[in-house]
C-alpha cells in the first residue's frame, strides 16, 4: 500500500505578518456545543440584548465550528442569547464591554436540547432553507416535498447552480466536471458510477447539500466546477430514533427507506438501509450525413429504444464510541448492489447518395448484469488539549465487482440475410486504498491552521470477452480481434496546509496543497504499458469583509484538477454497437482549472441576496471527438483540447413570507470560449448560455405544504457542434397526519415531458443531429412514519451564569 509513498516537504502558507491596530469598540465570542454530544452547533442564533431594556443591539450565527462574534460594540452592559429550535433557550447576563477590556471570550455555552416522545408533541420548527459562509453556500432541503419520496438526482435539480440531464450527471454552473462527495469524503463509486448512485440515493436520507465553488485546499482539488457535498442525516439525540418511508409510482416503480439512530451515551450506532425497484425506458434518433473523400455522400437514420428493471439495494452503517472527552473511535461501512436486466432495439438503416436503403437491420441487446460495492473506514479523533485542537486519522478500503453480459442479435431486411449472434462479457473491478490524517490548531479565537496528508492508492481491471457465432462450427467462438483486457494502476500522495485569520470585519482562508501523482495503464493484451507522473501545486485563497451585519464581500481563488475517469484510458471499444464505437485514450492528460469569484452576501430578516461574478480558465479539457475509422464505422474518443474560458454572473435569491409562502431562484449567466485548434480547429467557438432553477412552497395550511419547482439550461457549445437547451417541471403537495407522526406524499417529475438531450455535430465530412429522450412525468405517492425522539414545541428558557 505504501509501495508508491513519497514524502514530501509539509508547505504552510499565508501567515499573517502582523495585526492591524486595536479597535476601540468591543468585541464578543465564544463557541456553542450541545451539552449531550459535546458536538459543536452550527446555525445558533445568537443576539447581544441591553441589559437596561432588552433590546436587540446585533446579531449573528454560528459556524460550522460552533463559534461566534460579535464586532464593534459599545461600551455598556449587555445580555447574550442563544436560540435554536429543538434547543433551550440560553440567557447570559454580565456581558460588559468597556476601556479595559474591550475583547469578551464567553468560553463554551452547551445547549440543551428539547425533546420529548412523538406522540407528547408535535415538531413544527423547520431549518432556514439557505445559509453561507467563506467557503461554501449550505441548502437545507427538508422543506423540499421532492426530499420525501425522490433521489439525490430529483433533488439536486432543485439546487440553486446545478443542473442534471437525463442521463443523471450533474453540472454545476455548467461544467459536468464536478465532484460529489458524501459527509465530506470521497467514494470510488461515486467516482465511477454518480449518475447511477444518486438516482438510487434516497433523498429522505439527506439533510444539507453544500455547494463548493472554490474549495479550500484542505480538499482534494478534483473537480472543474467544484464540490457538492451530501450531508446525510446522523441523529445524535439519546434514545432511539428512526423513520420509515415507502412509495410506489406509476410505471411499475417502488422503493422503501429506513433509517435508525440509537445513542445510549458514550455509543453511539445509526445505519440506513433502501430498496428501490425501476422500470426505465429510454427512446432515441439519430440522423447522419457523411462524407468520404471523394466526395460522395452517405445517409444513416437509427430509432432505438432500451428498457431496464433495476433493482438496487443500499445500506449504510456506523458507529462510534467516546472513550472520554478528549478521544473518539469511530466505524463506518456502505453496501451498494445493483441487479439488472436491460434489453434494447437499434433499428439502423444506411443509404446511398440517392436516399436509397443499402442496409437494414434490427440489433437486439439482452444484458444482464450485476454492480456492487463495499466499502468500511475507520476513524480515530483525539482532542489536543483545547478546543478544535484535534488530530484526525482515517483509513479507508473499497472493492467495487462489476459483471455485465451482453448478448446481440442482428436480424436483417435488407439485403435478406440469415440472423447473426455475437456475445460479449465483461468483467470490471476497482479496489482502493486511502489513508489520511488531519491536524487542526486554533491558536486563538481569530487565528486557526490546518495541515494534513492523504495517499490514495487503486488499481482498475477490465477484462472483456466478445464471441461470434461461427455457423460451420454450429457454435460461438472468442473473437481475439475484440476481446481485450485493461489494467489500471494509480496512487496519488497529498500533503496541504491552511491558515485562516480573522482581524475585526475582514477574514482570509488560505492554503497551498501539493500532490505527485502516478498513473499506470496497462495494455495487457497487446502486451503494451507506460508510465504517466505528475506533481502539482494547488493554492487556494478566501477572502471575506463583512461591511455591516446585513453585507458581505467575497473574493475567493484556487487551481483545480480534472483527472480521467479510469475508463477513459482505456482504449478498447465495447461493441454494443460495431458501427458506432466508443473507446478511452490512454494518453490523455489531467485538465487543470484556474477558478476565480467575487461574491456578495445581502442577509435580511425575510430573504437573502448573493451576486457573485466568476472566471474560469481551463487548459487541457476533455472533449468528445468523433472520427471515420473507414466508410461504415465512427469512433468517439475523448481528447484535450488546448483550453477553455467562462466568465459569468450568477444571482441567487431566497425569501419567504412566513407560514405563507418561500422561494428561491437561481439565475446563472456565463460567456463560453474553446480553443480546440490543436485539433484541426483554427476558429475559436464562443457563446452566450445561460441557465437557472425555480422553487417555490406555499404552506396552504399548518399541516399542508404544495410545491413547485423548474430548471433550464441554455445552448452549449462542443469543439465538432453544440447541445440544445433542455428544461423540466416539477410539483409535489404534502400532508402530515397524527401530529406530524405520518407524512403523505405526492410528487410529479417532468410533468410537460420535455426533459430531451439534444446534440449536433457539424463539420465538413461529418453532419449529425441526435435526440435522446427518458420515459414521461412519473407520479409518487408516498408515506412516512417517524417515532422515536423529536424536537420540541417551545423551547424552555434556561439562565446560564457562566462566562
Amino acid at each position: 500500500m505504501f509501495r508508491n509513498v513519497l514524502f514530501l516537504p509539509l508547505l504552510f502558507v499565508l501567515f499573517p505578518l502582523a495585526l492591524l491596530a486595536q479597535n476601540k469598540a468591543g468585541t464578543v465570542y465564544g463557541t456553542v456545543i450541545d451539552s449531550e454530544s459535546d458536538q459543536p452547533l452550527p446555525f445558533i442564533n445568537v443576539v447581544l440584548l441591553k441589559a437596561s431594556d432588552t433590546s436587540i443591539v446585533k446579531g449573528v450565527s454560528t459556524d460550522q465550528s460552533g463559534r461566534f462574534e460579535i464586532t464593534n460594540i459599545p461600551d455598556g452592559n449587555y445580555l447574550l442569547k442563544f436560540t435554536c429550535i429543538g434547543f433551550h433557550t440560553i440567557i447570559k447576563p454580565g456581558i460588559k464591554i468597556e476601556a479595559s477590556g474591550r475583547k469578551l471570550n464567553t468560553q463554551t455555552t452547551a445547549m440543551k436540547s428539547a425533546i420529548l416522545d412523538l406522540d407528547e408533541v408535535v415538531v413544527t420548527g423547520t431549518k432556514e432553507t439557505f445559509n453561507n459562509s467563506i467557503d461554501r453556500k449550505v441548502y437545507n432541503v427538508e422543506g423540499d416535498i421532492m426530499s420525501k419520496s425522490g433521489t439525490a438526482s430529483d433533488l439536486l435539480q432543485n439546487i440553486p447552480s446545478v443542473s442534471v440531464d437525463i442521463d443523471g450527471n450533474v453540472s454545476l454552473r455548467g461544467s459536468q466536471n464536478v465532484m460529489i462527495m458524501i459527509n465530506g469524503k470521497t467514494s470510488s463509486l461515486m467516482d465511477k458510477s454518480s449518475a447511477t448512485v444518486l438516482d438510487e440515493l434516497p433523498a429522505n436520507s439527506i439533510e444539507r447539500i453544500e455547494v463548493i465553488t472554490n474549495p479550500s485546499a484542505s480538499y482534494k482539488p478534483d473537480g472543474t466546477s467544484g464540490i457538492l457535498n451530501i450531508v446525510l442525516k446522523k441523529d445524535v439525540h439519546r434514545g432511539l430514533n428512526s423513520n420509515f418511508t415507502a412509495n410506489v409510482a406509476n410505471k411499475n416503480r417502488y422503493n422503501a427507506n429506513v433509517n435508525f439512530n440509537y445513542n445510549p451515551g458514550a455509543f453511539n450506532i445509526f445505519g440506513n438501509y433502501g430498496y428501490r425497484h425501476d422500470n426505465r425506458t429510454r427512446y432515441g434518433t439519430v440522423d447522419r450525413e457523411k462524407m468520404d473523400i471523394s466526395g460522395t455522400r452517405t445517409y444513416y437514420h437509427e430509432n432505438a429504444s432500451s428498457t431496464g428493471q433495476p433493482m438496487v439495494q443500499l445500506a449504510s452503517f456506523g458507529a462510534d464510541y467516546a472513550f472520554d472527552k478528549s478521544s473518539k473511535l469511530g466505524l463506518t461501512g456502505n453496501l451498494y448492489y445493483e441487479d439488472a436486466t436491460r434489453t434494447a432495439t437499434t433499428s439502423q438503416t444506411y443509404f446511398d447518395g440517392n436516399h436509397a436503403a443499402t442496409l437494414d437491420f434490427d440489433r437486439k441487446r439482452v444484458s444482464p448484469q450485476t454492480e456492487k460495492e463495499l466499502e468500511f473506514e475507520v476513524t480515530y479523533e483525539r482532542n489536543l488539549g483545547k478546543e478544535d485542537h484535534v488530530l484526525e486519522m482515517n483509513a479507508k478500503i473499497s472493492h467495487s465487482p462489476q459483471d455485465e453480459s451482453n448478448q446481440y442479435t442482428d436480424i436483417y431486411r435488407y439485403p435478406v440475410a440469415d440472423n447473426q449472434y455475437d456475445n460479449d462479457v465483461l468483467y470490471e473491478r476497482d479496489d482502493s486504498k486511502e489513508i489520511s490524517i488531519k491536524y487542526k490548531n486554533p491558536f486563538s479565537e481569530s487565528t486557526s491552521i490546518e495541515a494534513g496528508y492523504l495517499g490514495e492508492f487503486s488499481i482498475y481491471e477490465n477484462d472483456l470477452r466478445v464471441n461470434y457465432f461461427d455457423y460451420v462450427a454450429g457454435t460461438l467462438v472468442n473473437d481475439p480481434a475484440r476481446t481485450s483486457h485493461f489494467l489500471l494502476d494509480k496512487s496519488i500522495n497529498a500533503l496541504f496546509g491552511t491558515v485562516n485569520q480573522k482581524i475585526g470585519a475582514f477574514g482570509i482562508l488560505a492554503g497551498l496543497r501539493v500532490e505527485q501523482a502516478s498513473v499506470k495503464p496497462q495494455l495487457i493484451s497487446s502486451d503494451s504499458a507506460f508510465t504517466n507522473e505528475y506533481f502539482s501545486l494547488f493554492p487556494t485563497v478566501h477572502l471575506l469583509y463583512k461591511l455591516n451585519k446585513t453585507t458581505s464581500l467575497q473574493l475567493n481563488y484556487s487551481k483545480r484538477i480534472h483527472r480521467p475517469h479510469d475508463d477513459d484510458l482505456n482504449p478498447f471499444p465495447e461493441y454494443q454497437d460495431p458501427y458506432n464505437l466508443r473507446a478511452g485514450n490512454p494518453s490523455l492528460s489531467p485538465e487543470y482549472i484556474h477558478s476565480l469569484e467575487l461574491g456578495c452576501q445581502l442577509q435580511y430578516e425575510n430573504f437573502s441576496l448573493i451576486p457573485d461574478v466568476y472566471y474560469r480558465y481551463t487548459y487541457n479539457r476533455f472533449t468528445p471527438m468523433t472520427q471515420q475509422v473507414n466508410d461504415s464505422v465512427l469512433l468517439t474518443t475523448l481528447k484535450n483540447m488546448l483550453s477553455d474560458r467562462s466568465g459569468g454572473v450568477e444571482l441567487v435569491f431566497s425569501g419567504s413570507l412566513p407560514n405563507v409562502v418561500s422561494a428561491q431562484m437561481s439565475l446563472n449567466g456565463f460567456y463560453n470560449q474553446i480553443d480546440a485548434s490543436n485539433l484541426g480547429y483554427t476558429t475559436k467557438s464562443s457563446a452566450w448560455s445561460w441557465s437557472g432553477t425555480f422553487s417555490c412552497n406555499f404552506t396552504l395550511t399548518k399541516t399542508t405544504m404544495f410545491q413547485i419547482n423548474s430548471n433550464y439550461r441554455s445552448l452549449r457549445l462542443t469543439p465538432q457542434g453544440e447541445v440544445s437547451p433542455v428544461y423540466g417541471f416539477n410539483c409535489g403537495l404534502r400532508q402530515d397526519l397524527s401530529g406530524g407522526r405520518v407524512s403523505l406524499v405526492l410528487t410529479a417529475s417532468d410533468i410537460f415531458n420535455t426533459m430531451k438531450f439534444k446534440s449536433g455535430l457539424d463539420t465538413q465530412p461529418l453532419k449529425e443531429h441526435s435526440v435522446r429522450q427518458r420515459d414521461g412525468c412519473i407520479v409518487y405517492l408516498g408515506a412516512t412514519y417517524h417515532f422515536g425522539k423529536s424536537a420540541k414545541k417551545k423551547d424552555k428558557m434556561e439562565y446560564d451564569d457562566g462566562i
